[in-house]
């Protein structure tokens, strides 16, 4: 199986050589625990590559994402200058109380339609489920991230992250589930209690086609450099 590199010091070497390419891999974690940064530092690999690349956010805005990517000293002002990278903001549609006009099936044509028209090589979508559809109906879920996953995977060639939550405290990857079987591979990011202090810490719970090293390491988040593995728990 063919490999790209996820830019994440030490992952590549846990995932038996890279993120497989053209396939979907789920980062899941509870909030503030470093799934953005993580999809971040993968999307600028590509870019530092000549790669075309795309964030699809749904929960946080654009300016949001660009802000926190400048307070870790990542510039991609010049990426979305050259259209090299771009940013789908799709945050007023899931969450504009007015506009019930786009559907989830609106999205995924969205998704899959750009991404193969402008031949996209990294794709993130973040989260892959937004906090305002944890209450809808669960057959209309599963069905919007099985075509959502296994679209992309089939219809492009992109390689793509989809971030997903955990309630904090849990050790569910996700609160639906749906995503842990669909998705290629899971990246699972958690903060755990050591002693008197918190940690973060990484693990690989799944890579379909690979070898991997399912160790759980402690990992820090540092400027320029994004999160950056310590040693395994």
């Amino acid at each position: 199986m063919h490999t790209i590199s996820c830019g994440i010091e030490g992952v590549d070497q846990l995932l038996g050589g890279g993120l497989p390419k053209g396939r979907a891999t789920l980062v899941a974690g509870e909030p503030g625990v470093g799934k953005t940064i993580f999809t971040l530092q993968f999307l600028l690999e590509g870019l530092r590559q000549g790669e075309k690349a795309v964030y699809l956010s749904i929960d946080e805005r654009a300016t949001h994402i660009l802000s926190d990517a400048v307070s870790l000293g990542w510039d991609f002002e010049p990426y979305l200058a050259s259209g090299q990278f771009k940013i789908l903001d799709l945050t007023k549609q899931f969450y504009s109380q007015s506009d019930s006009s786009v559907s989830l099936g609106d999205i995924i044509k969205l998704v899959l339609g750009y991404t193969r028209e402008q031949s996209i090589h990294r794709l993130v979508i973040d989260p892959v489920a937004p906090l305002r559809l944890i209450n809808a109906d669960q057959a209309e879920i599963g069905d919007y991230i099985r075509s959502l996953i296994y679209g992309i995977e089939s219809d492009t060639e992109c390689t793509t992250l989809l971030t997903s939550y955990a309630p904090v405290g849990s050790h569910q990857v996700s609160y639906h589930g749906i995503e842990e079987f669909a998705a290629s591979g899971i990246i699972v990011l958690k903060l755990e209690k050591m002693g008197s202090k918190y940690a973060r810490t990484l693990r690989i719970k799944k890579m379909r086609g690979s070898k991997t090293d399912l160790s759980e390491w402690v990992f820090e988040i540092m400027s320029g450099r994004g999160i950056v593995l310590r040693q395994a728990v």
